[in-house]
């Protein structure tokens, strides 16, 4: 990377409910959900001759239960944390080095060694640095300007020799052909 890049980062709602969704429905629970609500819609279309009255209607409970209200909670729970949070009123700084990535909000700041990062993943609205299996550093990906794309490949590049877990729409970083 050479040179240091700071990036002010301000986190939205937005970018809070895209991890969020994207992390529960990425889960065996997520997919379970989405497993039992599709085969509700399923079996109620495949059977609609068959079933009683009664069936169908607990068919369609389990459908919009699973594909309806559960994403909606998901949503209403991102707004609560995005609104009770008191970190995501204030913007953090990321700056970019050789190093790894220091994070600072304030007063306090944290150094992220490159090796301590397990597992990167990008959506079309951010981008998260796993440092645990339940940590991660989520980034706007609109805050990274003009210079997103080559921040993504540093980032890349510099966690490769750790090989972390990448998302798939990250492998045209690896190279350095995704700027």
């Amino acid at each position: 990377m050479v040179d240091t890049k700071t990036k002010t980062v301000k986190m939205t709602y937005r970018a809070l409910c895209s991890y969020i969704l994207n992390t529960y429905y990425r889960s065996f629970t997520g997919i379970s959900s989405l497993f039992m609500g599709v085969g509700s819609i399923v079996l109620m279309i495949i059977g609609w001759k068959d079933l009683a009255g009664t069936q169908k209607v607990i068919l369609a409970i389990v459908a919009v239960l699973f594909l309806v209200i559960n994403p909606l909670q998901l949503m209403f729970k991102a707004f609560q944390q995005f609104k009770l949070n008191p970190t995501y009123k204030k913007p953090l700084n990321y700056t970019f080095s050789d190093n790894g990535i220091t994070v600072s909000q304030e007063d306090v700041s944290q150094e992220i060694p490159w090796e301590s990062i397990c597992r990167l993943f990008m959506t079309g609205n951010i981008i998260a640095i796993y440092t645990s299996r339940l940590h991660a550093f989520v980034i706007p990906l609109a805050d990274l300007g003009e210079e997103r794309g080559k921040i993504i490949a540093s980032v890349v590049q510099f966690t490769a020799a750790n090989k972390p877990r990448i998302s798939k729409n990250l492998v045209r970083y690896q190279s350095g052909k995704g700027l």
